[in-house]
C-alpha cells in the first residue's frame, strides 16, 4: 500500500496526509468509502487539523462529504485503481492495525508523522524472524514522500531515538541496510502472530 501511495500521491504530499491516506485506503469498503473513528484520528494526532484532508482533496485522491453530526470521519476515495481486486477486508483491517501500532510505538509516539512513516516504511522490509532489513533507499524515500537528504536525516533521527540500532547506505548502489530495535520488532512479531 505504501508503494501504491508513493505512485499516486503527488511528491509534495506531507507525512500526515500520507498516514491519513494509508488508513483511508486500508479501511475503505468495496465502494471506496472510508470511515475513520475519531479515536483513531486522535491517536494519530490528526484530529485537530483539516489541513491533511484538504491536501488529499487537492490531490484529487479523495472527496469528503459535508460535515455531519456523525462520530466518524468519512471520505470517498476517488482512485478506481484502489478498488480493483485487492486483499480481503480482514487482511486490510490487520494491515491498518499494524500500521497504527508501528507508528505509535513508545519510541515514535511523540516524534511526528515523518519519522513514524519512515519507521513504518522500514518495518515492512524487515526480514521475518530477524531485526535486519534491506531496501532500495529511493523506494523508501518515495514511500515517505522524502528526498534522499531528508531520508538520511530521518534515519539519523530514528537511530537517535533508538528505533534503529544501526544503518548503512551504499551510495553507489543506493542499497539501504539497517538493524531495528526491539520496539519495532515487537510490532512485526505481533503482526506475524496475527496472520
Amino acid at each position: 500500500m505504501l508503494s501504491y501511495l508513493a505512485a499516486t500521491l503527488p511528491s509534495p504530499t506531507g507525512p500526515q496526509a500520507r498516514l491519513l491516506a494509508l488508513q483511508c485506503s486500508l479501511r475503505a469498503d468495496d465502494r471506496g468509502r472510508a470511515q475513520l473513528p475519531p479515536g483513531l484520528l486522535r491517536g494519530m494526532h490528526l484530529h485537530d487539523e483539516g489541513t491533511w484532508w484538504h491536501e488529499l482533496e487537492q490531490a484529487h485522491w479523495l472527496r469528503r462529504p459535508p460535515p455531519s453530526s456523525a462520530d466518524r470521519a468519512t471520505a470517498q476515495l476517488l482512485d478506481t485503481t484502489l478498488l480493483s481486486p485487492r486483499p480481503g477486508r480482514r487482511s486490510r483491517a490487520r494491515a491498518a492495525d499494524w500500521a497504527l501500532r508501528a507508528a505509535s510505538t513508545p519510541a515514535l509516539r511523540n516524534q511526528g508523522a515523518g519519522l513514524q512513516l519512515a519507521a513504518m516504511a522500514l518495518a515492512v522490509h524487515v526480514s521475518p524472524g530477524t531485526a535486519s532489513g534491506t531496501a532500495d533507499a529511493g523506494q523508501v524515500a518515495r514511500s515517505c514522500g522524502l528526498t534522499g537528504d531528508q531520508l538520511i536525516t530521518a534515519l539519523e533521527q530514528l537511530a537517535t531515538t533508538g528505533v534503529l540500532t544501526t544503518w548503512t547506505l551504499d551510495a553507489g548502489t543506493d542499497d539501504l541496510a539497517w538493524q531495528s530495535s526491539q520496539a519495532l520488532d515487537r510490532v512485526r512479531m505481533r503482526q506475524g502472530a496475527q496472520t
